[in-house]
């Protein structure tokens, strides 16, 4: 069974992307973790963002020119600062988008409610291998502000989809959709970073608020509601204005 594509194709990442799939960890870590540690180094966020430490140099090396990191010492001496976490998330912003990176397909289910849905999810053997997205996912954080009663899933592995389309009854839509299942592009992100919410993986706040802004149905509106009020992405914004 085959369901529409909702918009844009997968898009292969040039090379020493910052933006790309592993990539994102560190900038992932940098927004949550980083933007409360005063002092960084390589050999640290390495092991506390579980991504290899050749990584964490390419990210910080281009961050450093950017001028969102600031770096003190050298060679192994050398200590870095989050000086403009909110531009950081701005430049993450202008290189990715959900519509351009990520494949979805769009359907309509034999169940009548979401969360009928969400209890089938939740009785299969499929429940870890899904994440919340988008307006779901929002909703899981405790943040929505629009009426949408869609479901909306990252597929952790693409493979399940036609045990998906079985379990919940979905039938491909051409307009609008019941049920959303997205391809992810940040696999690593998600398989390092998704929140527990009852029982299912849920996508964590800021790749949420990455993937909203972007999407064409009330996405930007809910975004900007998100980030203005989750105290993860609060803090980026209350961080002063980027140069």
């Amino acid at each position: 069974m085959e369901g529409r594509f909702l918009i844009g194709s997968n898009e292969k990442p040039l090379e020493g992307n910052i933006y790309s799939d592993k990539s994102a960890v560190v900038l992932d870590w940098l927004l949550r973790d980083g933007i409360k540690n005063r002092e960084l180094s390589v050999r640290n966020v390495s092991k506390e963002a579980e991504i290899s430490l050749g990584s964490v140099q390419r990210v910080f090396k281009t961050l450093v020119l950017k001028g969102i990191l600031q770096v003190e010492g050298i060679r192994t001496a050398k200590k870095f600062y989050l000086k403009d976490p909110k531009r950081l998330l701005e430049s993450w912003l202008e290189h990715y988008s959900i519509v351009k990176k990520c494949k979805m397909r769009t359907y309509r289910s034999g169940f009548q409610a979401k969360a009928e849905l969400l209890e089938a999810i939740k009785k299969s053997n499929l429940r870890d291998k899904v994440a919340l997205a988008l307006h779901s996912a929002v909703e899981a954080h405790g943040y929505k502000n629009t009426n949408l009663n869609t479901l909306e899933l990252y597929m952790l592995d693409p493979l399940i989809r036609p045990l998906l389309e079985k379990k919940l009854l979905l039938e491909p839509q051409e307009r609008g959709y019941e049920v959303l299942l997205i391809e992810p592009y940040y696999k690593s992100l998600l398989k390092n970073t998704c929140d527990l919410n009852l029982d299912i993986n849920v996508s964590p706040s800021i790749l949420t608020f990455l993937d909203l802004y972007h999407f064409p149905l009330r996405g930007q509106e809910q975004a900007e509601f998100m980030a203005e009020r989750l105290p993860e992405l609060k803090r980026i914004y209350k961080s002063g204005k980027s140069s």
